[in-house]
């Protein structure tokens, strides 16, 4: 299971080390710290965090393993800073998924949704009712000390076909959950979804099919990215087959289809990732492949200037031109308060090559000129080794100050394993910029 995504991203680069030299910093100020390393596949502990974190007011992080637990099924998890300068963080598993021979979810993959009530939502990749993958709830126990309670408010049907809902949730407004599928649907090419609370208690969940991509000759093939959601209600995404970015518009009167605007169509097959907002009205995201040198690009999607008119691109950073570079990146990009964007990428200097790990990747920071009509610039916050330090990041970064947090697939001190033998079972990290 660890290796599927790997599939359908598609990069084929050889990883060899490189060498910073000038126009990319390696970022040695920067500070690497494991908080958390997964310990088997087979333990109470969880495996192979797909997933990334999210945090709560207080600083606890929130995220899922898609292997390990109790019933080896994946788990939910929580990481509770230390209360003391420099202690340990304390994991708890909050929820360790049972598989579909019990109608629940197994292999959490996407980011968690916490809600003002205290409640998570996630998606599973496989398990549910119908074994095709399921929405569940977890809330918080009454009394302290007591289990969490987990709920399935919505089971994927084998109808759908195997649509893999990869990416998690999205909150919306009024309690609704949006979010994508890789596959599935009317055209096996993945659809948006969006599922409403109950209007009175004991009534379930309701689903809503919003928009079915077409097949892989389509303009808009599938492997859809996570969404988001504007203030009028309108959601913007990309596919990754065929590359597009799209955005589609709520009906009038909340009646009827909803319409999809194809705001941009990427050349060749760069496989976009998805997409985060900016300042007016303007969207970014990352390519794994393209650019100048091949290697991905950061880019800028700006609105049209006048009603009618067309979206227009920007590369603004593209990888792979310079020694020490990172390659491929792989993860939606963070938006900090000062403009600049924070990624992952597949593969970088110190890339693991063919030995135990294929890919290990790094975090970069894409940060805007400091003088008008100047270049971007990045900068390598850390190069995973393979090592204890963690390896193959696929998932979106958290940025919370100057601190970044995330996961990493496999690495770490745990024992795993992997087609090339034993490997450490994942990790979370810290990274502390000055």
């Amino acid at each position: 299971m660890t290796r599927q995504v790997s599939s359908f991203a598609g990069t084929l680069f050889a990883c060899v080390a490189l060498f910073a030299i000038a126009g990319v910093s390696l970022a040695t100020a920067q500070t690497e710290t494991v908080i958390h390393s997964f310990q088997s596949s087979s333990g109470t502990d969880g495996s192979s965090p797909f997933g990334g974190v999210v945090a709560d007011g207080t600083g606890a992080l929130y995220g899922t393993a898609q292997s390990g637990g109790k019933y080896r099924q994946g788990a939910v998890y929580k990481l509770s800073p230390p209360t003391t300068q420099g202690g340990v963080w304390k994991q708890n598993i909050l929820y360790s998924f049972q598989g579909v021979e019990y109608e629940d979810g197994s292999s959490p993959m996407g980011n968690l949704v916490l809600s003002k009530s205290g409640k998570i939502y996630g998606t599973t990749a496989s398990g549910g009712q119908y074994g095709d993958g399921a929405v569940f709830e977890l809330s918080p126990p009454t009394q302290a000390g007591k289990p969490w309670t987990e709920t399935i408010i919505y089971s994927f049907m084998s109808s759908d076909g195997s649509v893999e809902p990869y990416y998690g949730l999205t909150a919306g407004t009024g309690g609704r959950l949006y979010g994508t599928t890789f596959s599935g649907g009317r055209d096996n090419a993945g659809f948006v979804f969006a599922l409403s609370p109950p209007s009175q208690l004991g009534n379930p969940w309701t689903e809503a099919t919003l928009y079915n991509f077409r097949d892989f000759n389509g303009s808009n093939s599938g492997g859809a990215s996570g969404v988001i959601l504007d203030a009028s209600g309108n959601i913007y995404g990309t596919t990754f087959y065929g590359g597009v970015a799209y955005q589609l518009v709520p009906p009038s009167g909340g009646k009827g289809a909803w319409t999809e605007n194809i705001l941009y169509t990427f050349s060749g097959e760069p496989g976009p990732t998805g997409l985060v907002f900016g300042s007016a009205g303007s969207l970014y995201g990352a390519t794994l492949e393209g650019g100048q040198f091949g290697a991905g690009t950061v880019y800028q999607l700006s609105p049209p200037t006048t009603q009618g008119g067309a979206w227009t691109e920007q590369v603004l950073y593209s990888f792979g031109g310079v020694s020490g570079d990172s390659l491929n990146p792989i993860t939606s990009l963070v938006l900090d308060s000062a403009g600049a964007l924070y990624g992952a990428s597949e593969n970088g200097p110190d890339s693991c090559g063919e030995g135990l790990y294929y890919y290990c990747g790094t975090v970069f920071k894409v940060s805007p000129p400091s003088t008008q009509g100047g270049s971007w610039t990045e900068q390598v916050l850390h190069s995973f080794t393979g090592g204890t330090d963690g390896a193959y990041i696929q998932t979106p970064v958290l940025v919370l100050g100057t601190t970044v947090y995330g996961t990493t697939l496999e690495g770490g001190t745990g024992f795993c394993e992997n087609e090339n033998g034993p490997a450490g079972c994942g990790t979370v990290f810290q990274i502390t910029q000055p």
